[in-house]
């Protein structure tokens, strides 16, 4: 009975310490936006406070890293509260240099800086209101209002720096809670909520994108190790159980407590260990942030997380009343990982994408223009004025089948220019090679005609029946002569005859040449953008590339192809030479392995 006792007091304490946290927060003056998502549910993305040293309500997005969180801020100028932002959210400045971006009135209309009625605010009971509505088991402290975009306004939006579309009824757009205040607000005065309802609407298609799901996380933050500590705590524990023993204790707290204190410690240590270990395999390159966040989804879509919490939640009230302490420290630290999980890791259900072999047969269709750079399928106009034509011809080098690639893609000529213009060995010769070969890959955005040439392969291979490694030698026999001859930088004018320079995919292409580290760079682009793992190689005096097969399947490929060059992550990664012609894949042109002196992996 005293564990019994010492539990519920040590509860209670904390259950007072949350009481009072909760009620301080509710007594600050300020009010969290949210925007709502696909599946219905609100998600904070920030929060509106008066700032005493400027007289002003700051608009803030906590979504951005800390020095780029304040967007503007609000002020009163002829009866309507103004909202001034940031033109440009997504660059980390300090400056507090904003333009209008629209104001509010006090009915809750929220009009743009053109004057155009964009939407406007309501309670939580759909009265429009400034005032917003309290729930009687929040004490009223906490006032609830919507904010709705009206029909129509969405091309206002964009013409004021939003996005494409139409909506064609109101909608409920945003979220906005106020705190600090007891009752409906005064008459003629605009509350927290106002600019906060305001802030979201106008600030809704100007925030930066969400950033992409692997890089959700920054990589030392504690959020994604939290579930993975409790499973490997669990083990550990288990292994405590069963000798009986602890790893020191705490006679001053008792024989129990000072277990559980102990026990809940060795949990937090763990955490921290995992914390490091993922930080440390980041600085090595190997990052796990993939598998932390798998690892992490496959408890965090749907109810699951619910189903664990409430659980866990029971067996931790069994454990207090009826069974003893033995188990407490284990279920309160699967408790901690899996509400951790269940707060910063994302719900959102899971996409699947149809993988390269499997495209739809459309995709084979051929297109009389260019594909848009942004990927989205559309075939925009070619100027012919504008545009040159480049025609394609290759053969496969294999012992088993035969096939001859015919093809031709269009360039044009003005983007082509502006694109040698970015090159990184034209913008920063004086940087290291490996650092102008990762930024070419990096600016390499438009991958349209690679795709369509892909796209070719892919039919043609298909429909000759052709094996993956006689595709993938297929893709290597397009970049080698004579399809893409082989011939100096220093000795082609279209590049400015320059010493050392490495074309974009697209230069290659059309200039229908390149020395090794060019023809290097298409091939491994190439590869890479049909779903082979590809690294890019270089030695003293010359750059190939190395494509990958799964290690447990490559038997009859290490019989055909050779030695591999690189074992990485259970892929075995073979040799292949761009510079001349009937090069098959893991033809090893370096007299050894060792040569090799640096590896750029793609994916």
């Amino acid at each position: 009975m005293n564990m019994i006792s010492s539990m519920i007091v040590i509860l209670s304490l904390l259950a007072v310490v949350y009481l009072v946290m909760s009620l301080v927060r509710l007594f600050r003056k300020k009010a969290t936006a949210s925007y709502i998502g696909e599946d219905g549910r609100f998600r904070r993305f920030g929060n509106v406070m008066y700032d005493i040293s400027s007289d002003r309500f700051h608009l803030k997005d906590t979504n951005q890293p800390v020095p780029n969180r304040y967007q503007g801020y609000s002020n009163v100028e002829n009866d309507l509260a103004l909202i001034n932002l940031r033109d440009d959210p997504s660059q980390s400045s300090l400056s507090e240099q904003v333009s209008l971006a629209g104001y509010v009135d006090l009915a809750g209309n929220i009009y743009g800086k053109s004057h155009n009625l964009l939407g406007y605010i309501t309670d939580a009971k759909g009265r429009p209101s400034i005032s917003g509505s309290g729930k009687w088991y929040e004490l009223w402290l906490r006032k609830h209002s919507y904010v709705y975009l009206k029909a129509g306004a969405e091309a206002v939006l964009e013409s004021e720096g939003g996005s494409d579309g139409q909506v064609a009824q109101d909608v409920c757009v945003a979220k906005v809670v106020e705190t600090g205040r007891l009752f409906k607000a005064k008459p003629n005065v605009y509350t927290v909520t106002s600019r906060a309802g305001a802030f979201a609407l106008l600030y809704k298609n100007r925030q930066a994108p969400p950033p992409d799901e692997e890089h959700a996380l920054p990589s030392a933050t504690w959020k994604d190790t939290a579930l993975m500590a409790s499973f490997i705590y669990a083990f550990i524990y288990a292994i405590f159980y069963l000798t009986n023993t602890t790893p020191f204790t705490l006679p001053a707290l008792g024989e129990q407590i000072g277990f559980l204190v102990v026990m809940l410690l060795v949990y937090f240590l763990i955490w921290a260990l995992v914390r490091q270990f993922k930080i440390e395999k980041a600085l090595t390159g190997d990052g796990i942030d993939d598998f932390l966040m798998l690892f992490n989804r496959n408890t965090g879509v749907g109810g699951l997380t619910n189903l664990i919490i409430i659980f866990t939640v029971c067996s931790l009230l069994v454990s207090v009343f009826l069974y003893g302490s033995d188990f407490i420290p284990l279920q309160l630290a699967v408790l901690i990982g899996v509400m951790v999980n269940r707060r910063f890791i994302t719900s959102a259900p899971w996409e699947v994408v149809t993988h390269f072999e499997e495209e739809p047969e459309d995709w084979d269709s051929e297109d009389e223009g260019e594909e848009d750079a942004d990927g989205d399928g559309e075939v925009l106009p070619v100027d012919p004025e504008m545009s040159r034509t480049v025609q394609y011809e290759w053969t496969l080098d294999s012992s088993y089948n035969s096939l001859k690639g015919e093809f031709e893609l269009t360039f044009d000529l003005e983007k082509l220019s502006a694109l040698r213009a970015n090159n990184p060995f034209r913008t920063s010769p004086g940087n290291m090679f490996r650092d102008n070969i990762a930024e070419l890959f990096r600016r390499n955005e438009d991958k349209s005609r690679m795709h369509k040439l892909l796209r070719y392969i892919n039919r043609e291979c298909r429909e000759a029946g052709l094996s993956q490694l006689e595709k993938m030698q297929f893709i290597l026999d397009f970049v080698q002569a004579p399809n893409i001859s082989y011939e100096y930088d220093n000795k082609c004018d279209e590049i400015g005859n320059m010493r050392e320079y490495a074309r974009f995919p697209d230069e290659t292409m059309f200039d229908k040449r390149g020395d090794c580290d060019c023809k290097a760079a298409l091939a491994a682009a190439l590869f890479a953008e049909a779903g082979f793992k590809t690294a890019y190689i270089t030695t003293m005096t010359h750059a190939a590339v190395a494509v990958a097969f799964k290690e447990q399947s490559s038997a009859d490929l290490l019989r055909i192809c050779g030695d591999e060059i690189i074992s990485k992550d259970g892929y075995l990664y073979f040799f292949c030479e761009t510079t001349g012609d009937n090069f098959k894949i893991g033809d090893l042109t370096i007299s050894s392995k060792n040569e090799i002196q640096d590896i750029l992996y793609l994916n």
